[in-house]
């Protein structure tokens, strides 16, 4: 179930007079059944928290004094609460619509032009003995609306009609002041939706991997290395170099910043290790940085066949899945809005890929020999299972698996 919330909209006046109402003692049931739980539809904005309580202390000096006119009001000046301006009005005679006489009538006024909602409460001590009654008029938390200043259609003023007997109020008094407390609280307003753009730290990082004219350091890595654990036969492999940075490496890879220097002219080599072992670690920061320029990035019509060639370029197999899949799900929005011109050739089959996968359901696993199929993480943990290279593109990875379950059967006929 969606259940919709439309804001902003006018409530029916549960009470109206000369610029000043009084709450009702209920509010009418809507019979509605509760609702289930589902996502919820805003249509306006919806509103912030409930703030603290805000006390003001409104002091009415010489009390006693008064006029006790029936409708004649004391006013406290304007006070600023919650960006609004509000002010006390007291009536020691009781209000013209109050039917008994002798009661004190308190109201509260929007003096802004604009309406807030707010829930408030008058409260009165007794000022040196706390086993006294203590006078409070309040709504069972219900949010009232005041109107602003002048505002047609709606109320700026609430309050009690009958707070308490005036008699009984000069009692209260302390050294002849009446000292009221006033109590407002409503909701928090909610900050607008700040844009914040994309952070480029993993791109950027991605950018300068294996980058020579950001390094500072390089290594040659290669020669005898063993073909595979527990043989005697070694293997000599062509040297490959790998350009880094030695404050990343200092960070990530101390033993290999203890290694050399910033700005050494001479390669450190490294020999005994196989070039893809030796490129584990790098391979490791970069998939976390891959993980999250996917997470985070959006595809869209406009930026997919960027953000593709992007990929494509940096052998982001993960993220150029991504955006495979927003094809796949959004072709009739692509064809004729968007040039393939541009895209090589090889991602034609990853796009056939990914949508012969759609149909099979994308979320669904491929069967266990199917590896064209089988999503990019899948992949890489086969690859990590194994202990092969988890660097490249599908095609590569897919590859990689098959020899290595090739040379698998190989071996068990071998030893059999």
């Amino acid at each position: 179930m969606v259940e919709v919330v439309v804001c902003g909209g006018r409530a029916a006046l549960a009470a109206k007079a000369a610029g000043s109402g009084f709450p009702p003692d209920s509010s009418p049931q809507s019979g509605r059944a509760p609702m289930d739980a589902g996502d919820v539809v805003n249509v306006g904005t919806p509103p912030g928290p409930l703030s603290d309580w805000a006390i003001k202390k409104v002091h009415f000096h010489g009390f006693a004094g008064l006029p006790t006119t029936r409708n004649v009001p004391a006013e406290s000046p304007e006070f600023s609460c919650f960006g609004h301006q509000w002010m006390v009005a007291i009536y020691p005679g009781g209000h013209k619509q109050s039917k008994e006489e002798g009661n004190v009538t308190v109201l509260l006024y929007n003096q802004s032009l604009e309406s807030i909602q707010a829930h408030f409460k008058f409260v009165l001590k007794h000022p040196t003995d706390r086993t006294k009654r203590t006078f409070q008029a309040k709504w069972d938390d219900k949010m009232i609306t005041f109107g602003g200043d002048g505002q047609e259609g709606y109320i700026n003023g609430w309050g009690k009609l009958i707070f308490a007997k005036r008699e009984t109020v000069l009692t209260y008094l302390d050294n002849g002041s009446l000292k009221l407390e006033v109590h407002l609280r409503t909701n928090k307003q909610t900050e607008p939706t700040s844009f914040v753009p994309c952070n480029s730290f993993c791109k950027n990082m991605l950018e300068g991997f294996n980058n020579e004219d950001m390094s500072d350091v390089r290594f040659e890595v290669g020669g005898e290395v063993e073909s595979a654990a527990n043989r005697r036969k070694r293997a000599k492999n062509t040297a490959t170099t790998f350009y880094a940075s030695h404050l990343i490496l200092r960070l990530n890879a101390p033993s290999l910043a203890d290694m050399c220097r910033p700005g050494d002219e001479a390669a450190v080599p490294i020999d005994g290790v196989n070039p893809e072992v030796f490129t584990r670690p790098f391979w490791d920061c970069q998939l976390q940085a891959e993980a999250v320029l996917t997470e985070q990035t959006e595809i869209t019509v406009d930026n997919m066949l960027d953000n593709l060639l992007y990929a494509n370029s940096k052998n982001l197999a993960l993220f150029q899945e991504k955006i495979m899949d927003f094809v796949a799900e959004n072709g009739d929005r692509i064809v004729g809005n968007v040039s393939f011109d541009d895209v090589p050739g090889n991602l034609i089959s990853d796009i056939l890929t990914a949508v012969a996968r759609g149909k099979r359901s994308i979320s669904k696993s491929a069967p266990e020999d199917d590896l064209k199929f089988m999503r990019v993480g899948e992949l890489r943990k086969r690859l990590h299972d194994k202990g092969l290279c988890i660097d490249g593109s599908r095609e590569t990875m897919i590859a990689l698996l098959r020899e290595n379950l090739t040379s698998d059967e190989t071996g068990a006929e071998e030893t059999s």
